[in-house]
């Protein structure tokens, strides 16, 4: 930490460079905490009247509150009435002014003035800091109970996102783990389905491409991938945005579009939607995020061998949805499904 290397000044005279130095560093502290200030109106100033010269009494003014600031302009009162600014001299920093002449022993002098208060907006950032912090981890947290495990996942520009598991750790004390996500081939879906999917965010994430990679097809295949917002309950609701049309020859590979979109931090579900019958790639559904439902009662049956309480699916479906655009809503006729394999939509971030 770097520090202004002062020395004991013992005996000598203090010279004003010495208290510029001060000043100097008090102000650099002023500018880092971010003061605040206040604002005061009609604040009684003291008259200096101790001084032996009788002729000195009555010039010096000082305030109760020192640290005024020069801007706004400080207005000084004799009796309510302003005082013309060539009559003193003002000394903001000090709460202070002298005046040419000598003022009446039972003249009354007041001031309006803005000076620095005992509060600093640094302090204020840090609050909300912690406050969004905080934020952030309730928001996790809900991914996770949605998403049945989500941890913190931060990806990096021109990585590719779908709705794969972000509880892992690609690598072990061996090396890579090759089986941290299996991947699935050739799986088929009918036309006109709409596949949605846990999609978790924890950060302000820049969207540039959609993609989909084919198995194969009788035809040249086309589906579109799409954003909905989640409800609150764990169902995808609304549809923030969606890919021009993807197309990929019958012979399969991947096809991509050009997205421009941002996602703040929070649950979205990626969708998918197939203009005919088609055989996509993805993933295994030990790869994917999990939607739990899980059964209590099931769960504490005194049985020798207790059935698995848990009710897992990998997202929502709809089917007969004509294909076109997306539709604004997820339909209600979409309902939780899961299967061994996914054809999972991707998006590439920026």
């Amino acid at each position: 930490m770097a520090q202004t290397p002062y020395k004991d000044l013992k005996s000598e005279a203090i010279l004003s460079a010495h208290l510029s130095g001060v000043q100097q560093d008090i102000n650099k502290i002023q500018q880092v905490l971010n003061m605040r200030s206040t604002a005061r109106s009609n604040a009684s100033l003291t008259p200096v009247s101790d001084q032996t010269d009788p002729t000195l009494r009555f010039r010096i003014y000082e305030g109760e509150e020192r640290n005024w600031l020069d801007q706004p302009v400080p207005v000084l009162y004799r009796d309510g009435e302003v005082i013309d600014a060539g009559e003193y001299e003002l000394y903001p920093a000090y709460g202070a002014v002298v005046f040419a002449a000598q003022q009446h022993a039972d003249t009354v002098i007041t001031a309006d003035y803005e000076a620095i208060a005992n509060t600093a907006q640094l302090s204020d950032d840090v609050l909300q800091t912690k406050q969004s912090l905080e934020d952030l981890k309730d928001k996790i947290d809900a991914m996770a109970s949605a998403g049945g495990g989500v941890e913190p996942f931060y990806p990096t520009a021109g990585t590719y996102l779908s709705h794969f598991r972000r509880d892992y750790n690609p690598f072990t004390a061996e090396g890579y783990n090759v089986n941290s996500h299996v991947p699935a081939f050739s799986i088929l879906v009918y036309g006109d389905t709409l596949d949605a999917f846990p999609f978790p965010v924890t950060r302000k994430t820049k969207i540039v491409r959609a993609g989909m990679s084919l198995g194969s097809a009788g035809n040249t295949a086309a589906a579109r991938v799409g954003i909905y917002t989640d409800d609150g309950t764990g169902r995808p609701k609304d549809l923030l945005f969606e890919s021009d049309q993807i197309e990929i020859s019958s012979d399969g590979g991947w096809g991509y579009v050009t997205l421009d979109e941002e996602l703040e931090e929070g649950l979205y579900w990626i969708a998918r939607h197939d203009r005919g019958t088609a055989y996509w790639n993805g993933f295994h559904q030990r790869s994917v995020i999990p939607i739990v439902r899980f059964n209590g009662e099931v769960f504490l049956r005194n049985l020798a061998e207790r059935p698995n309480p848990h009710t897992v699916f990998g997202g929502y479906r709809a089917t007969n949805i004509p294909y076109g655009q997306m539709p604004p809503s997820f339909p209600e006729s979409g309902e939780l499904f899961r299967r061994d394999f996914y054809a999972s939509p991707w998006v590439v971030t920026g």
